[in-house]
This record gives C-alpha cells, structure tokens and sequence, in this order.
C-alpha cells in the first residue's frame, strides 16, 4: 500500500508543482526519491497517532474528529520538520500509511501554529539565531550527554535586563571568548554548548545569537505564573517564563525528564515540541 500512495503522491506533487514529501508510516522506507525533499516522520510518531483513536468510543463523529486531530498533528509537525531542515516552506503532499488513516493530503504550513509562533519570536531575535537554538535544544534532547537526559535553557535577547535578573552560579566559561567561538549561528561550536548544557543554570544570548554566558541563575519573581505553567513542569520553566515576562528576552526551555522543548514569550508558552516530534 505504501508504494502505491507514494507514486500516486509523486504524480500529485508534478501537478502542484512542489518538490516536498512527507511520509507517515510505520513501514521502511528505502527508495530514493531523486530532485525530492523527503520528511519522513519516526515510526513512533505514526504508532502515537494510531494509539490516539482507540480511546474514542466507536461512534462516527467521534473517529471523524480524531482523524482530523490527527491530520492536525502531522502539519504541525511538518512544518517543524522544514524549518528546522532549512527547507523552503511551501506546499508538501503527505502521504499517510498507519493502520487508521491512509491516505494523501496536501499541507500548506505557512499556516501551522508552529511557524506562527516562530513569527512571534523572530520579530525580537535574529532568525538564524533562534532556529540555531531550536536545532541545539533538539539535539540534547535527543542525545543527552554521556548517555543520560539532560535540561537547559537558552534565554535569547535584552541581555542587560536579563543579566540583572540573574547571577551567575559558576565561573563563565565563556568570559572573554572572541565572538566567533560564542556566535549559536556557527554549527562548530554546538558541540562545546551541548557540553556546557550540563551546568546547572540557563544560557544568555543576545539577540544576534552571541552566547553572553551560561551557568546564569534566574532571579526574576515567579508571581502569578505557578498556576499558569503546566503541571509537572519544573522550577527551570518558571524561571524561563518568569523572566521573558519581566523582560523582551525569548527563552527556550528543554525538559530533562520528558526530553520536551518549550519556548516562552511574555510569560506565556508560544511554541511546545513534544518528543513524539523527533
């Protein structure tokens, strides 16, 4: 079934003239897809989904709705799967192959809440610098350090304000540094930041996406947010939403017991990626 919705997906993307596909299924996927940009979403992924509607009653207005929950999921998805790639966004023909939904669709994430949410942000910070972040958060997420999960946050932007609602908890390892070893944009030096990511403490960047400093604690009051933040959630996401609520800052938070990504603005949550996404 799987090859089939393909081709007929390939046929479809010459007519819409786009080169994107996104595959949903929990089967292998080997042929190359050549002058093609393929998504392929995890098999668990496509397992979550298909879990999803065995908790509905057997009714048809309920497995309709779920189907469109569904379809819901995977644009949201998508769409963060061509951000992060630094795919151009435009239309992408999806094809779905789980055991409660096949078929093919197409999406137009311009309109997902994902990339309305990396407008938000990016109208304070430098794009490349917070989809630089984005990248790294998801990369410890994913991988840890030396084999165990790990949380951190980036705080991005108003620096001075941010600085003075925070101390610094250890020596900065980044005091002194020239700029081009401190910049998030340059992939060289993710590696020392997913390194640096084990010290307790957030990081501090400027909206160019210049690494200020990390090991900083968090001085901002947490008034009136406990209630608002997520249960389950930690002392970290408070202080994140806390001080982009006294400041202009962006602050992304990854989540050392779920692997989670979300990111703050104003005090509220504007952005969650679960980690089903990844």
């Amino acid at each position: 079934m799987l090859s089939v919705l393909v081709d007929s997906a390939l046929r479809i993307a010459e007519k819409y003239g786009t080169k994107r596909i996104a595959l949903i299924t929990k089967e292998e996927f080997e042929e190359d897809l050549e002058e093609f940009e393929v998504i392929q979403a995890p098999k668990k992924f496509a397992t979550i989904l298909d879990s999803m509607i065995y908790f509905f009653e057997e009714s048809e207005e309920k497995i309709i709705a779920e189907k469109f929950a569904q379809i819901y999921r995977a644009k949201e998805y998508i769409s963060a799967q061509m951000y992060l790639k630094g795919f151009e966004i435009g239309n992408a023909i999806v094809v779905f192959d789980t055991d409660t939904l096949k078929g093919i669709t197409v999406f137009d994430p311009q309109k997902s809440s994902f990339l309305k949410a990396v407008e938000e942000c990016v109208e304070r910070v430098h794009p490349e610098a917070f989809r630089a972040v984005l990248t790294v958060a998801l990369n410890i997420a994913q991988k840890g350090r030396e084999g165990r999960k790990i949380g951190t946050a980036f705080v991005m932007g108003d620096v001075e304000e941010v600085m003075n609602r925070s101390s610094q908890l250890v020596i900065n390892p980044y005091q002194g540094h020239k700029e081009a070893d401190r910049d998030i944009k340059n992939p060289e030096n993710w590696e020392s930041v997913m390194e640096f990511a084990q010290i307790d403490g957030v990081f501090v960047l400027d909206e160019m996406g210049l690494i200020i400093a990390c090991g900083r604690y968090i001085e901002a009051s947490a008034k009136d947010l406990v209630s608002k933040i997520k249960r389950g959630l930690g002392g970290r996401h408070i202080a994140c939403a806390s001080i982009t609520k006294e400041t202009k800052a962006i602050a992304v938070v990854v989540s050392e017991s779920g692997g989670d990504i979300t990111v703050y603005k104003d005090g509220v949550e504007v952005m969650h990626i679960p980690s089903l996404l990844y």
